[in-house]
């Protein structure tokens, strides 16, 4: 024989109610806070960044980033095949000196095999602090922007 619930037990089911809708909400909110805007690239093109210096780290084809007017733009070089370019889908701020980028799905097809630079450009975004150095996580290495003088 089924019982209905006595006062002292259905209050207590009543108080649960709105801590789990609390909890909920306080998850909901600490989720958001760890999304990140994707920042996609400005222009992409072959060949080393243009009206910058490549670094002396970068010969051999090593992947560099370097700031582009005066801290404005950054640019990543990466080096691969001049048929299928390493490309940069997205960066996204991790803190005020560091983001992660990711890259594009490498194409289908035949590619060549030579090892050329190619340049994946973006606007700095804000929150990052030009004046101290910024790291870029790629999936397999990390770079380094070199802080602008203050």
């Amino acid at each position: 024989m089924h019982r209905p619930p006595t006062p002292a037990a259905a209050s207590s089911v009543r108080v649960r109610v709105p801590f789990a809708a609390a909890g909920t909400v306080l998850l909901a909110l600490a989720l958001t806070g760890c999304s990140t805007t994707q920042h996609k690239p400005v222009d992409q093109y072959k060949g080393e960044p243009k009206g910058v210096e490549a670094p002396a780290s970068s010969a051999g084809g090593a992947a560099y980033a370097v700031w582009m007017q005066q801290g404005e733009r950054f640019a990543i070089a990466l080096y691969g095949s001049s048929t299928c370019p390493p490309k940069i889908a997205s960066v996204a701020v991790v803190s005020s000196n560091q983001l992660k980028a990711t890259l594009e799905p490498a194409p289908g097809g035949i590619c060549t095999r030579d090892y050329v630079p190619y340049t994946n450009v973006f606007e700095t975004p804000s929150g990052i602090t030009t004046t101290s150095d910024v790291t870029i996580a790629l999936p397999d290495a990390t770079l380094t922007l070199p802080g602008l003088p203050g």
